[in-house]
């Protein structure tokens, strides 16, 4: 057997499934791949689409890698161009520099699969994307048995994408394989997940998660040790740390904490939103700090009971102060409000209104003293 599915870093589960299903020949025609962001769902799609090929030459294998068209067709979500209709073509009516800015992002996708395409106002998987499916479909094509759709961020089509797409699936074409990724599952129709063979992607351990970034980004290892204890085992997420300086965050992260138990609503709001606005991606960034906070809190528990080691180690001494002060404060209840906010991102929540919600809740600690 081909060894594509070793290059599966850290899903060693997920491999042993896809390497049964080849070497039964049970292929299914479509997949629902979930788990966290940056666990490795679109490099496994790739890699199983290259091993169920791997007759043909490695030039045409090579194609699939490079995510040319038609041996692959990515969908995902897209900017919605000025005065653009659901019969216009995915791209016809953006700007040129919207379109290079496509083509950069995929290019960076095929050279690393665990980069995260980020593009400004792609909200959604529009209905004409999905159409697009029907183009490839229909292209007598042979020079590889299995072509590869696969569906980025699939919980992101619209309503009627979903409907469109559902079409797709129960009128399966021969040679055709759907990857649909997610990290929200519970956001497609049923009858689409029904119809898809399901595997659970396992965030990845600490070693692999440093092997992957050392690999595939060239961050130092003194970067990526600082970050892989905020990671929560995603690639994604700890090369955003790494990114936007993970010990700048950390820091704004405490200030945001002080300002905020201080009462000092308008001081922490600004810091917050300083670091929101200061991203392509405000949910993201937004989502991080929030996260990145309710550790700081794990912390304040850590430290109490004195179990485990601490994340935010270099901030030891606020997290004693705070347990000296509010030692009698329910610490599982203020994380559990928080991540409960943190979710309401996914469901579209205005951000402003969000930070405001996350500066009182920590601001309430004040009297509960």
């Amino acid at each position: 057997m081909h060894d594509y599915l070793n290059h599966l870093e850290g899903q060693e589960k997920v491999s042993n499934i896809l390497k049964e299903l080849y070497k039964n020949k049970r292929i299914p025609h479509a997949f629902l791949f979930t788990g966290i962001k940056g666990c490795g769902k679109f490099n496994t799609a790739i890699n199983f689409l290259k091993l169920i090929n791997s007759q043909n030459s490695e030039t045409k294998l090579k194609k699939i890698s490079q995510l040319q068209e038609p041996f692959v067709k990515i969908i995902l979500p897209l900017p919605r161009g000025r005065g653009e209709t659901n019969s216009d073509l995915p791209t016809e009516k953006l700007s040129d520099d919207q379109v290079k800015e496509i083509q950069s992002e995929l290019q960076l996708k095929s050279e690393n699969p665990y980069h995260k395409i980020t593009l400004e106002n792609a909200n959604n998987i529009k209905i004409n994307s999905i159409r697009e499916i029907s183009k490839i479909i229909s292209l007598n094509f042979d020079e590889i048995k299995f072509r590869g759709i696969i569906v980025d961020d699939a919980h992101k089509m619209t309503t009627e994408a979903q409907n469109s797409f559902l079409k797709n699936l129960e009128e399966p074409p021969e040679g055709i394989i759907y990857f649909l990724l997610t990290d929200q599952p519970k956001k497609l129709l049923r009858t689409i997940a029904s119809r898809c063979w399901r595997i659970s992607f396992s965030p990845l351990d600490n070693s692999t998660l440093k092997n992957i970034l050392l690999k595939n980004y060239g961050y130092n290892a003194d970067e990526i040790d600082a970050a892989i204890p905020f990671s929560n085992g995603s690639v994604t997420k700890a090369s955003y740390l790494i990114k936007h300086n993970i010990k700048s965050l950390l820091e704004h992260t405490i200030i945001i904490l002080r300002y905020s138990l201080a009462g000092k609503y308008l001081t922490a709001t600004k810091v917050f939103n300083e670091i929101v606005n200061n991203t392509n991606n405000q949910d993201e960034s937004l989502e991080i700090i929030s996260e990145l906070i309710t550790y700081w809190f794990n912390d304040t528990l850590k430290n109490k009971y004195h179990t485990k080691k601490i994340n935010f180690f270099l901030y030891e001494d606020t997290i004693e102060k705070f347990n000296k002060k509010f030692c009698d404060v329910d610490i599982t209840k203020i994380t559990k409000n928080l991540v409960e906010l943190r979710n309401s991102i996914k469901n579209n929540i205005n951000l402003n209104l969000l930070i405001l919600n996350i500066i009182f809740e920590l601001s309430t600690i004040r009297n509960m003293k």
